[in-house]
C-alpha cells in the first residue's frame, strides 16, 4: 500500500469531525441555528454551557456547517440538506446511532481479549432513526425487486421491521403489511412514526429469536422480509431461524433477506467489525452460507441481486 493511501491522521480527523457533528446534532445546535442566533440566546434556548457552545460552534464553522456574521450563527446552506432537511440526502436520523456505534467500538481492544459487548446500553430510539433515515429510493429498489420475484403477493410479514419504512413501501404497492418487532420497539415506533391508523399495517409485538414465535400468527403469508436480520445473529441462529420462517409462509411462498453478504459487498467485512462490537455472535455471511441455510429449510430458485453500490444484497427463493 503506498503511503498516499494509508493516511491515519486524515482518518483521525474524519473521525474527530463525525463525532463533532454527531454531538451538535444531538445536542440540538444545528435546529436551533435554522435561524440566525448569537451565543446568549442559545445557551438560553438549549440549557447549554455557554463555554462548550462557543467552543463547539466555532468549531463546526471553521469546517463550513455553520456560517458566522459577526456575534450570531446560522447553519449553512450547504449543511442543511443534510441536517435539516428530511430528503433524500439527510444523515441527521443517523447521527445519534453513529455516537453509539463509535462508543462501542472503543470498546474493542477489550473485546478482541475475549470482553463480551455492553448490550444494556442500547438506544431503541437512536436506532430506530438510524433505520428510518435509508434514502426512500433504496427502500423502493427493494420492494420492487421482492415484487417482481412474487408478483401475486397480497401479504407480507415485515420481521424486525423496526420503523416500518418497508412495510409502508409494500402497502404502497397494495400489500396487507404486519410489522413484528419487540415490544419496545413496536411501542417506540407506533408513536415516534405515527404508525397507528395506518391501512391495512398490523402492529404486532414479539420475538423472533424464541422457537414458538411462529404459532402467533394464524395465516401464511405470501412473503417474509426480513431486512437487516441476519447480520445480527451467529451462523447456526440463522439457520434456525430461516428453517422457523419457512412455516410462516404460504404455498410458493418468497422468503426475502436483505443484508451485506461477503464476497459480494464492499462493505461486509468493516460491517463485520461493528457487529464483533455491539453484538454477541453477530457477523457478516457468505452467499454460499445463505445457500446452505436456504436449501437446507427446503427452499429453491435461489437468486441473489445486488443493490445500490453493492453495498447490500437482496437474497430471494420461494418454498419447494
Amino acid at each position: 500500500m503506498q503511503q498516499s493511501e494509508f493516511d491515519i491522521e486524515s482518518a483521525g480527523d474524519d473521525a474527530r469531525e463525525l463525532v463533532l457533528v454527531g454531538a451538535a446534532f444531538k445536542a440540538g445546535i444545528f435546529s436551533a441555528l435554522s435561524m440566525e442566533k448569537d451565543i446568549a440566546s442559545l445557551k438560553h434556548e438549549l440549557q447549554a454551557d455557554e463555554r462548550a457552545l462557543y467552543i463547539i460552534i466555532e468549531a463546526l464553522s471553521s469546517l463550513g456547517y455553520v456560517d458566522k456574521k459577526k456575534d450570531r450563527y446560522i447553519i449553512a446552506d450547504r449543511a442543511r440538506p443534510y441536517l435539516l432537511e428530511q430528503g433524500e440526502e439527510y444523515v441527521g436520523g443517523y447521527l445519534p446511532h453513529l455516537l453509539d456505534i463509535l462508543e462501542a467500538w472503543l470498546k474493542l481492544p477489550d473485546i478482541i481479549r475475549g470482553a463480551r459487548p455492553e448490550r444494556e446500553k442500547h438506544d431503541v430510539g437512536a436506532f430506530m432513526h438510524a433505520m428510518a433515515s435509508r434514502p426512500d429510493t433504496i427502500v423502493e429498489d427493494v420492494v420492487t425487486r421482492c415484487l417482481e420475484r412474487k408478483k401475486d403477493a397480497k401479504t407480507v410479514l415485515d420481521l424486525g421491521g423496526g420503523p416500518g419504512r418497508y412495510s409502508r413501501a409494500f402497502i404502497r404497492r397494495g400489500l396487507v403489511a404486519v410489522l413484528y418487532d419487540m415490544p419496545e420497539v413496536i411501542e417506540y415506533v407506533r408513536a415516534e412514526f405515527e404508525l397507528d391508523g395506518i391501512k391495512n399495517l398490523v402492529l404486532k409485538k414479539g420475538d423472533f429469536t424464541e422457537s414458538d414465535f411462529v404459532r402467533e400468527f394464524s395465516e401464511p403469508f405470501d412473503i417474509v422480509f426480513m431486512g437487516n436480520i441476519c447480520h445480527i445473529y451467529s451462523a447456526e441462529e440463522n439457520r434456525l431461524l430461516i428453517k422457523r420462517v419457512k412455516n410462516l409462509l404460504g404455498e410458493n411462498g418468497l422468503i426475502a433477506i436483505e443484508d451485506f453478504v461477503r464476497g459480494r459487498s464492499p462493505g461486509a467485512e468493516m460491517f463485520a467489525v461493528n457487529m464483533l462490537a455491539n453484538t454477541e455472535s453477530g457477523g457478516t455471511w457468505t452467499e454460499a452460507q445463505y445457500g446452505d441455510w436456504l436449501e437446507s429449510a427446503g427452499f429453491s430458485e435461489i437468486e441473489v441481486t445486488d443493490l445500490a453500490m453493492k453495498e447490500k444484497q437482496l437474497i430471494t427463493a420461494f418454498m419447494r
